[in-house]
């Protein structure tokens, strides 16, 4: 029997748990042609998330562009990425996507390339001039589209922290230019990286400064995780009670990853049927740790004594104030300014966030790994 518990990728129907709340506000924003910018730290579900939402979109006449940005490197690789995009939201037959691409990305040249499998596009154009133009076919196709087929559309760009790695703000200023004037398109910005994601929106010197709703979105409700969690092991024959499922939601902390990651291993270990005991989940626990502790280490190795110090005092303490006089002399952290630094190094590697006005660390295990380890 197939484990029902899926985490490490993109979740679909009977896998993704509930957040109809979320799913219906965003369906509403999308027919509005709303704007909105959803954030939250990796492997809260966002991208399981808006597929969802896309699918209804779609189901209700919604034209829909996914856009991963993660790959976009450069200026080229984002006209890339955009095309494919575009290309792969345009339904029908080939011959009729390649006249629509032509009339709408004209400075771009689609290629068909088909396998015994599917049929998909690559896309060439001039690398040598300016990049401005081929910019400007690519952002005013979602607007011309809903003008020529009388219908709303909505366009996602996944990861979209990446555009401020690029060499300057251009495309950023392009974007907020040209998609404030659209109308019957909504624009979605993802991202994972919540401070460079405050940064694009927040920030009154970039140019998407107040350009859309914010929508962080948070851990998944309790009563949520602890009715899908139920169905999941009664249905493969496995006997839990509410006791032992409110554990593990306590343990995960409602934090989606987490919860599916610390079910998947107890199912595993509790699948010949018996009932599910307090022991299995500790046990389950220690195999995950155990699991991901190579990585851990390896992570630790990296960190100056200094980075390593702050973890372990977040380890120990719940929302502190960790630029109080109390805390770094509790904790040896010495000069603030160290303390500072060190801060804004985890929160790059994705160790720390931001959370009720402290910090904390985002991977629980991890948290525990420390715990056990230098605790």
């Amino acid at each position: 029997m197939k484990n029902p518990f899926v985490y490490g990728e993109t979740v679909t129907g009977g896998n993704f748990c509930n957040r109809m709340q979320e799913i219906n506000e965003l369906v509403n924003d999308i027919k509005n042609g709303t704007n909105v910018i959803i954030f939250s730290p990796r492997r809260y579900g966002k991208t399981s998330l808006i597929n969802q939402v896309l699918e209804i979109a779609r189901q209700k006449g919604i034209l829909s562009f996914y856009i991963d940005l993660y790959p976009a490197i450069n200026k080229q690789k984002f006209i890339e990425i955009y095309s494919r995009a575009i290309a792969s939201g345009l339904t029908g037959k080939t011959s009729r996507i390649v006249k629509t691409l032509k009339e709408y990305l004209p400075r771009i040249i689609p290629k068909v390339i088909m396998d015994d499998q599917s049929v998909h596009f690559e896309f060439g154009f001039d690398r040598s001039g300016s990049l401005s133009p081929h910019v400007d076919d690519l952002l005013e196709a979602g607007q011309k589209l809903a003008e020529q087929r009388k219908k709303n559309v909505v366009v996602v760009f996944d990861e979209f922290q990446e555009i401020a790695n690029f060499d300057d703000q251009e495309i950023e200023r392009k974007m907020r230019s040209v998609f404030q004037h659209h109308r019957n398109v909504s624009y979605i910005f993802m991202g994972s990286k919540t401070h460079l994601m405050r940064d694009i929106f927040n920030n009154p010197n970039r140019p998407f400064y107040k350009s859309g709703k914010h929508f962080p979105l948070k851990k998944i409700d309790p009563n949520e995780l602890g009715q899908f969690a139920e169905k999941k092991f009664k249905a493969t024959g496995i006997n839990i009670t509410e006791y032992e499922i409110k554990k593990i939601i306590e343990i995960s902390e409602c934090h989606p990853y987490y919860f599916q990651m610390l079910s998947h291993v107890l199912w595993e270990i509790t699948s010949d049927g018996r009932a599910v005991k307090l022991s299995d989940i500790e046990r389950a626990i220690e195999i995950l740790i155990s699991r991901e502790s190579s990585a851990y280490i390896n992570i630790w190795e990296s960190l100056t004594g200094n980075q390593k110090k702050l973890l372990v005092a977040l380890m120990q303490e719940t929302n502190p104030e960790i630029y109080s006089s109390r805390f770094i002399d509790k904790h040896s952290l010495g000069a603030p300014s160290s303390l500072q630094k060190a801060t804004k190094k985890l929160i790059r590697m994705e160790l720390i966030q931001q959370a009720n006005g402290s910090y904390e660390i985002i991977d629980l295990f991890f948290k525990r790994w420390i715990q056990h380890t230098w605790g």
